[in-house]
Formats: structure tokens, sequence, C-alpha cells
């Protein structure tokens, strides 16, 4: 039997972050049965499907290559500290859209666009 590395540990740190094989693969854009065969070693992977992973689970592509590490000892890099509720909010959005495709994206825009004018109005 061969080992599969990079699916247990994408396990390994999907879990540790509570994350389920549905939100992991919404974080990336990928689909959950991909994630599930990557896990299980049924499905090889691409160095642009590993970038997408890895920047989901906020770890270096190298970390999905790590042999021997026990559950809990991968280590996940904090992202620095957000201060004020306002710019949490905001850089979560960010996020979010950051991982739509762009038909997506400049459908939200639009959205927000609309909105400020009506706040715009509002003011006035």
């Amino acid at each position: 039997m061969r080992d599969n590395i990079v699916g247990d540990n994408i396990r390994r740190i999907r879990e540790k972050m509570e994350l389920t094989q549905e939100e992991l693969a919404l974080r990336c854009d990928l689909t959950q049965g991909y994630i599930n065969f990557l896990e299980n070693g049924r499905r090889g992977y691409s160095r642009e499907s590993l970038m997408k992973i890895a920047n989901a689970l906020g770890i270096s592509i190298s970390q999905l290559f790590e042999e021997g590490k026990e559950k809990g000892q991968i280590h996940i890099e904090e992202t620095s500290p957000v201060y004020g509720k306002r710019r949490s909010t905001y850089d979560e959005i960010v996020s979010l859209l950051n991982k739509l495709p762009d038909t997506a994206v400049d459908h939200y825009k639009m959205l927000l666009k609309a909105e400020v004018a009506i706040r715009g109005k509002q003011k006035k």
C-alpha cells in the first residue's frame, strides 16, 4: 500500500481547522468530491489545486508534503491580527469574493455600488 502523505495532511489540517470537505472545497473553488479523492489517495493532484488548497488552509504547499507529522503537529500559520470589527468584516468579504468566479464578483460589485448610491441619497 502506497503512502498518501499529501491527502493525509490535507485531512489532518482540515479537521484541525474544523472544516468539512465541502467547506474546504468552497474556500478553494474545487469540488467536495475532488477533496475526498485527494484525501483518500484515489486521485492525483496538480500544482494549481495544491496552491488553492494550501491558500485556503493558510499553509505553504511544502507543508502538504511533510512526512511523519502526527495529528496536531502541523503548524498552521496565524494571520496577522485584524483590529476593529469593520476591518474584520471587510477582510472576510474580500476573502469570500476572491473565491467566487468573476461573473459573480461583478454582480456583487454592482449591488454594492447600488447600495452606496442609495445610502448617499438617504444622507442628503
